[in-house]
């Protein structure tokens, strides 16, 4: 749920003009995302097959489900082992039409989507599978190398 403005202030929001292009994308990219693959994984088999890269920094949390990858300027892709909520019919399905065995949860911060998808992609490239926005309609939607 996106909150704006304060609460009682009684004045109307101000629409910024002149915004940069690059922050009009950002607004549409989501802060979490789904990571499914077709085969059973844990944050371990992300954390080796990533293995050792010039500019990140990987902390993993395994008891926890929990892997975190660091990126530039403090920002990081943390991901997380997750379960489909049983009342969740829509996720359930879409899972189960791309044949998904694992669950993760992906957030990143929209402003690092251009480093982030970098690491998705070296993921996907590691460990298969595909990365969706945890949105209604699960977009954008990373396949192997393309971005759909």
């Amino acid at each position: 749920m996106k909150l704006s403005g304060k609460k009682g202030t009684g004045q109307p929001k101000k629409k910024s003009e002149g915004k940069p292009k690059n922050t009009q994308i950002r607004e549409k990219v989501p802060g979490d995302w789904l990571y499914m693959t077709p085969q059973e994984i844990g944050v371990r088999q992300i954390y080796e097959a990533f293995g050792e890269q010039d500019g990140y920094e990987l902390e993993i949390w395994e008891d926890a489900g929990v892997l975190e990858i660091g990126m530039a300027d403090g920002a990081s892709v943390d991901i997380e082992t997750a379960q489909i909520h049983p009342k969740d019919e829509i996720t359930a399905s879409f899972a189960a039409g791309h044949q998904a065995k694992s669950v993760f949860l992906v957030t990143f911060k929209p402003e690092t989507y251009e480093e982030a998808t970098s690491v998705m992609r070296r993921i996907i490239g590691k460990t298969g599978g595909f990365f969706c926005g945890d949105t209604e309609d699960f977009t954008p939607l990373f396949l192997s190398l393309i971005h759909i």
